[in-house]
């Protein structure tokens, strides 16, 4: 009875040993299985003039949300980088007395080769494919009150990534620059209105946008900050957008011209299997 008990109490102990040995650390990790991600907030100031609705700039204030995951990809031996990046924007414009509401979705999926400039800098160059969505919505206009705006594109993207020390910590500057290249959006004539398109006269309402007629491009610039609170690590991200949309297309004119000014937190996941240890580690 001795003998059984002393076995127990030995396989008692060995088992939680060996089973957190699983999940030992160690820089074995694959690094495409780890997802940088985002979530930001924030106010964005509004420009926008479409004269399909009326030949009057609008201006005003909005919500502005942003969402990102970046990570490596096993492509290439691990010489790609991925972004998806999805955007939302909600805003209230006037024209001395007349309103304007104002909403736009749009995401983008990019891929990017990196370049190794010393230890601290890293240039990035890719391709990015581009779908944006949304409406301006004049309550004053009695015949066609909303301009649907849609498109799609392929775009030229880079990006370049610093980090530098402060203090202790270190700290990561991020600047991207996008420019669509060529891609077809929803472009209706002066005039055309959207029950004459229901009714099946939908000659010419979608239309090929490059940058001669649609020059257009979208700047961000993001400050990641770590922050030690209560002996946990965060991630603070600042970020500035710059959304700078313009058309000349079908006689009518748009443009649509979003300044954003947000803050949100960053987080890292590890997507592990049971087989794979852990490391930490980042794609930036």
């Amino acid at each position: 009875m001795k003998r059984t008990f002393t076995i127990i109490a030995l396989l008692s102990l060995l088992i939680p040993a060996m089973t957190k040995a699983q999940y030992a650390i160690s820089d074995t990790i694959r690094t495409e299985r780890i997802v940088v991600k985002s979530a930001q907030f924030g106010i964005s100031l509004q420009n926008n003039l479409d004269t399909y609705l009326s030949n009057y700039n609008y201006k005003g204030v909005g919500i502005h949300f942003n969402h990102e995951n970046f990570r490596d990809a096993r492509t290439g031996n691990y010489r790609w980088k991925y972004q998806v990046l999805f955007n939302s924007r909600i805003g209230y414009n006037l024209q001395e007395s007349n309103m304007q509401l104002a909403g736009i979705i749009g995401c983008s999926w990019s891929g990017y080769h990196p370049f190794r400039i010393g230890k601290r800098v890293q240039l990035l160059a890719g391709a990015q494919i581009q779908l944006e969505g949304g409406a301006l919505y004049n309550p004053s206009n009695s015949n066609n009150p909303v301009s649907a705006k849609l498109r799609t594109a392929l775009a030229a993207s880079g990006m370049a990534i610093y980090h530098f020390p402060v203090f202790k910590d270190e700290w990561t500057a991020r600047y991207q620059l996008d420019i669509p290249i060529i891609g077809v959006m929803f472009a209706p004539e002066f005039g055309q209105s959207y029950y004459e398109i229901s009714l099946g006269h939908t000659k010419g309402i979608v239309s090929c946008a490059y940058p001669i007629n649609s020059p257009s491009w979208r700047h961000m610039l993001s400050l990641d900050i770590p922050l030690h609170i209560k002996q946990r690590s965060t991630t603070l991200r600042l970020s500035y957008i710059a959304d700078l949309y313009q058309s000349s297309i079908n006689h009518i004119r748009c443009h649509m011209y979003h300044h954003a000014f947000t803050f949100g937190f960053v987080k890292t996941i590890f997507k592990i299997k049971r087989e794979n240890n852990l490391k930490a580690y980042s794609p930036y």
